[in-house]
């Protein structure tokens, strides 16, 4: 069967889900027999929540789940967790991007600590910029728009001293492909106050011969401390990737090797944070964040990297309000500076200037035990400019919104059903304006415009669970890049439909698998190429997966599959829809190929303090080289890639030991 087939029965398939089930949300998996609290929720809404009482689409993972996957960063975290809507370009450190919920990477907002971390130099933010150290928590919320991401948010968590006195860990790990990599993050509490910090240092071979090996350095530290009824923490993280990126041009018909191409990533971000408890049923919370990134990249066809920097400012205050027994009102209010210096393309000069005033409400209110609706409106004041030759030109000043409604009704028999929808109308990125400006004839962008419906059915009784979730997404005014820059054009429609069953018996045994539909449609475009445009590629039409593991009293291994189906894309990876050195779009083609994915762990905690980790990941993966790379010779070949023209990590195998003090 061709992909076009495959693409109209998907196609026709996911409208019959659809009509039936417009959902949307991650039941967690059932509570502990033994009692424990049951599982929270702390991004989707703006105060701690019960994952089954919140209407959203959402997934947590916990420090031991990231611990066991070794991952060193958000990116190859998710790759695993969320196949087809996290998608990798190759190798480790090369780009990894979100499509949550079928949208684009510049549709999902990455929070840490609540602050959004947002590189201004990114059309979305790149997965694989953002370190794992320290962080303990990960939440993955699909179809969030009052948090500013009208595709989701993924919530990042750090962690703090869990006893008095001093604590932390220490760990090494060593394996195949000249994988290295050493771990400290000590920490010492005090009653009422903490200090942590940490600091990981790492290396790996790119998946072909490069001259120097991917490198990675991050640093953190944190402070907190409690005087009466105020809470200060203070944290700081900064973080240097050396990334080997030999595939300088990869398009239908070249590829150009070069060994010592590689891209220079530098990023340092702060936050400064205090939580008022003024009374009973009354909180007030005020975070300043601030943030730079420096980079030294090569466009695509060059090997000379160019410099461009990047910063930005935020304040955020939040006063919750315990408005009665059973409702609580939330206001927020937001201001935001940002600015981009320079770009990947050395011809882009000048700097462009964004300035952003948001003010938002959220509303939750629970009318009857089991029924509780949630209510966010936002609203914001957008002004951008361009500063080129000394001239400062104002390009954007207008008004944004984002509005979400939704409800969730707890059923019998540990069924709930919840929904949600709204829209937004939201800016254009500063660095589309800095973009924009080699082209005097460009007209001046305007706001995007989305909707969006969101519809679940979750369910959790004794060890089993399940859920059932749908969700579409609507867009208007969306820019996309014509062959020479930015325009309001595209009027696309996202869908997509999943479907995950599972049983677990506390923490011994368990099993879970998923199956996911979904599509970008260009509506601007011809029925026969509504999937084959630059708005609707990279969205595979189906993917499954399949996790278990099996427990004894101190040893653990865990097992996982995933396959992530055809999908309609363009040879070679352009973000945001670059030109090729032809000043030309690239083409989006029907791919012959899926990509299924195998790795596998066991853990071995030996004693209190000491914990043993053995993984084999990309099980399934060809080994390559450069001179079969530009011969072609994986071209077509299942499991050779994720994204065409580059090439997958191929299989390796590592142990860890860390030391808990």
């Amino acid at each position: 069967m061709t992909v076009m087939n495959t693409a109209k029965t998907g196609a026709r398939l996911l409208g019959s889900v659809l009509s039936l089930c417009l959902a949307a949300q991650d039941q967690a998996p059932p509570a502990d027999p033994e009692g424990k609290k049951p599982p929270e929720s702390w991004a989707a809404e703006s105060r701690p929540v019960a994952l089954s009482r919140t209407p959203g689409q959402l997934r947590v993972f916990d420090e031991d789940d990231i611990q066991r996957s070794g991952a060193r960063t958000l990116g190859e975290f998710l790759l695993r967790e969320l196949p087809s809507q996290v998608q990798n370009q190759g190798g480790p450190g090369l780009p990894s991007r979100s499509y949550l919920g079928g949208g684009r990477p510049q549709d999902t907002v990455v929070l840490v600590d609540g602050v959004p971390r947002m590189d201004p130099g990114r059309l979305g933010q790149n997965l694989n910029e953002v370190p794992l150290l320290g962080v303990t928590r990960i939440e993955v919320i699909t179809g969030s728009p009052g948090s500013g991401g009208r595709g989701g948010t993924i919530a990042l968590f750090t962690g703090r001293p869990e006893k008095p006195g001093l604590s932390g860990d220490l760990g090494g790990l060593g394996g195949s492909s000249g994988q290295g990599q050493s771990t400290a993050t000590p920490g010492f509490a005090w009653e009422g106050g903490y200090l942590s910090g940490g600091n990981l240092s790492a290396q790996e071979k790119q998946t072909t011969e490069t001259d120097r090996p991917f490198r990675m350095v991050t640093n953190f530290l944190g402070l907190g401390q409690t005087w009466g009824s105020a809470r200060w923490t203070l944290a700081w993280r900064g973080t240097f990737f050396g990334v080997p990126e030999p595939y300088q041009q990869v398009t239908e018909t070249t590829r150009v090797y070069d060994a010592a191409r590689e891209s220079r990533q530098r990023s340092d971000t702060g936050q400064l944070r205090v939580e008022w408890d003024l009374a009973p049923g009354l909180k007030l919370e005020t975070t300043l964040g601030l943030a730079r990134f420096r980079h030294e990249q090569a466009p695509q066809g060059t090997s000379q990297p160019s410099p461009f920097q990047g910063r930005e400012t935020r304040f955020l205050s939040a006063l919750y309000w315990a408005t009665g027994a059973r409702s609580d009102l939330s206001l927020q209010l937001e201001g935001l500076e940002v600015r981009q210096e320079g770009d990947e393309n050395p011809l882009v000069l000048g700097s462009a200037k964004g300035r952003q005033l948001g003010l938002g409400v959220e509303w939750r209110f629970e009318p009857r035990p089991g029924l509780r609706l949630l209510g966010t409106v936002r609203g914001t004041r957008d002004r951008q400019s361009l500063l080129i030759g000394g001239t400062d030109t104002e390009v954007l000043d207008a008004s944004g919104h984002t509005l979400r409604l939704g409800v969730n009704q707890e059923l019998p028999y540990g069924l709930r059903l919840y929904s949600a929808l709204g829209g937004g109308r939201t800016a254009p990125t500063v660095l589309q304006q800095l973009r924009n400006s080699l082209v005097p004839t460009a007209a001046p962008l305007r706001m995007e415009q989305s909707t969006f419906v969101q519809l679940g059915l979750g369910w959790g009784q004794g060890n089993w669970y399940g859920r059932l979730e749908s969700q579409q997404q609507t867009g208007r005014d969306l820019l996309a890049f014509n062959g020479q820059g930015y325009v309001n054009q595209d009027r696309v429609r996202v869908r997509g439909t999943e479907a995950a069953f599972g049983w677990r018996a506390a923490q011994k045994v368990g099993l879970e698998g998923f199956i996911r539909a979904q599509e970008a449609r260009d509506l601007n475009a011809p029925e026969s190429q509504a999937l084959r445009t630059l708005a609707s590629q990279r969205r595979p039409f189906s993917s499954h997966g399949l996790k278990g593991f099996m427990g004894w009293s101190r040893v653990q291994a865990e097992v996982h599959y995933t396959l992530q189906g055809h999908q309609y894309a363009a040879a070679g990876d352009s973000e945001g829809g670059g030109t090729r050195t032809n000043g030309l779009p690239p083409t989006v083609r029907a791919t012959q190929v899926v990509y299924r994915d195998v790795g596998m762990s066991t853990t071995l905690k030996a004693g209190r303090h000491w914990t043993f980790v053995l993984r084999g990941e990309h099980l399934l993966q060809p080994t390559t080289d450069a001179a079969a790379w530009a011969a072609r010779s994986r071209e077509g070949q299942n499991d050779a890639s994720i994204i065409d023209g580059y090439p997958a990590a191929g299989p390796s195998y590592s142990a860890e030991a860390r030391f808990r003090f």
